[in-house]
């Protein structure tokens, strides 16, 4: 219509043409038949929006270019000239044909796999080309002969064509815009951080009102990435799916949850809240992001593991306070084994729940601090340093201002899977205490008690470990390995 007013208002000369579905060798394996094929070469199982029985009038690319050439030459200005087929066919339909043609051994159903709809998937597109074929217009490969044709094109040179792109997003039930390799390669040179070069990359950040959230959030505005809040609850699936749609976003981070205030045994008596938010909405995050082929990261934690006779407290280490043995520390392969706490049984139910989702980063986070010792309440050294007593007993720590930056690489190389998050080896309850008296209050004590006598004067059991990082420093080589013991909290303070 705009067009069109232009073309009345001032003579513009104008030919507009509209479309549909177009097909063809070297299209974006995003569109339904080159996807269909790549994914069969993949030996994935082909996904179908819905029932597949919405109808589709698929034109040859050539038979388009040849369209677009005659309205160029012979088409009268200031008309619309549609572009397309009378012949239709449904989508289940084309997806069987693939199939057929390139495994015709196996039965087409077996290799189907029916996903959540489109919103808006229109059941049919239909056009009269009568105003085109007054030109002398007319289709020339049908709809067999160039699947055919497209089917042997991607077979040999799909892959090889689109081997700049991220194929791992696009051959998704529910892809995100992507980057073209040729604009990429345009602002190579450019100088610009990378984040900036990678211009369709965009975050999307849950837990605003969180402690690791909004140090997330300062990092990605530092950094220069694209980058929002999300404001709707994690157990609200229709807000969360049209929020992760809205937003166009390639990347979640999920630093929602319920932990308690003050503390965790809050979640004792509130379980219902805390199973809507940890159990509930993280699962629905992550179903959602599966179905539109979105990376998460999910800050967890590592408070689902407690000492045994296989993971002792009490081990040999080195300078550093690593174990010498990493066999006796938590890795990413174990499963949680306490459930002292509702919390921890929560997070641990999750944890091996989110093993089955293949866009999933898991973070273990463990007794997070940072530089801010003196008011930041929820600061591991704060809070201790606050308590009458404490128990005496190493644990595991993730410095954040030190880890969180990793988080973020993770995220852009799009690594899955289980990662210890914190810093190597474990630092015990009375040295953290020591290094507070030394750096921030000389005149600083405290006093210790037992495990039996904490639990008089708590409702939950605590989590202590050990947490391994060798994975994530053995897959991260090529970044500076974090602080260890010691060197990790007095980086704090510097």
């Amino acid at each position: 219509m705009m067009v069109k007013s232009y073309h009345r208002s001032y003579g513009l000369p104008v030919l507009v043409t509209r479309g549909n579905n177009v097909y063809g060798p070297r299209q974006y394996p995003e569109k339904l038949i080159p996807k269909m094929i790549m994914m069969l070469q993949r030996n994935k199982k082909l996904t179908v929006h819905g029932d597949g029985v919405s109808k589709r009038s698929y034109l040859h690319v050539k038979d388009v270019a040849a369209a677009f050439d005659i309205v160029l030459h012979k088409g009268v200005t200031g008309s619309t000239y549609n572009i397309g087929t009378a012949e239709e066919h449904s989508v289940i339909d084309i997806v069987k044909q693939i199939i057929r043609m390139m495994k015709p051994d196996v039965e087409p159903e077996k290799m189907i796999e029916h996903v959540r709809n489109r919103p808006f998937n229109d059941m049919r597109y239909f056009l009269d080309l009568r105003q085109l074929e007054s030109l002398g217009w007319k289709e020339t490969i049908k709809f067999d002969e160039g699947l055919k044709q497209t089917v042997d094109w991607f077979s040999v040179h799909g892959a090889s064509f689109w081997d700049c792109c991220d194929l791992d997003s696009v051959l998704v039930a529910h892809p995100v815009p992507l980057v073209v390799p040729a604009l990429v390669d345009s602002q190579a040179s450019s100088g610009q951080p990378p984040a900036k070069k990678a211009k369709k990359v965009k975050f999307l950040v849950f837990g605003k009102t969180g402690w690791i959230g909004g140090m997330i959030g300062n990092l990605l505005t530092q950094k220069g990435f694209a980058w929002e809040w999300a404001n709707s609850r994690l157990q609200d699936r229709e807000s969360v799916e049209r929020e992760l749609l809205h937003s166009g976003c390639t990347h979640v981070m999920n630093a929602a949850g319920v932990t308690g205030r003050p503390n965790v045994d809050w979640c004792e008596t509130h379980r219902q809240e805390t199973i809507r938010v940890n159990v509930i909405g993280t699962l629905t995050l992550a179903d959602l992001c599966a179905m539109h082929g979105i990376h998460m990261t999910n800050f967890a934690t590592g408070c689902i593991f407690h000492y045994d006779q296989s993971k002792p407290e009490k081990v040999e280490r080195d300078a550093s306070l690593v174990a010498k043995d990493a066999s006796k520390t938590f890795s990413e392969e174990d499963h949680p084994n306490f459930t002292g706490s509702f919390y921890s049984e929560t997070k641990g139910y999750v944890e091996n729940m989110l093993r089955e989702f293949e866009h999933v980063l898991t973070l273990r986070v463990r007794m997070p601090i940072d530089g801010d010792v003196l008011c930041n309440k929820r600061n591991f050294i704060y809070k201790i340093s606050h308590y009458n007593k404490v128990v005496n007993i190493p644990n595991s720590m993730t410095v954040l201002p030190e880890l969180l930056p990793y988080a973020v690489e993770m995220a852009l190389r799009r690594l899955t899977g289980i990662y210890n998050f914190c810093n190597p080896g474990a630092i015990s309850h009375n040295q953290v205490l020591e290094l507070y008296r030394d750096y921030i209050d000389p005149d600083f004590k405290w006093a210790n008690f037992t495990i039996e006598e904490q639990a008089k004067v708590i409702t939950a059991a605590r989590s202590n470990n050990e947490l391994s990082p060798h994975k994530m420093w053995k897959d991260l080589f090529f970044l500076r390995e974090p602080s260890r013991g010691f060197a990790g909290l007095e980086s704090c303070d510097q």
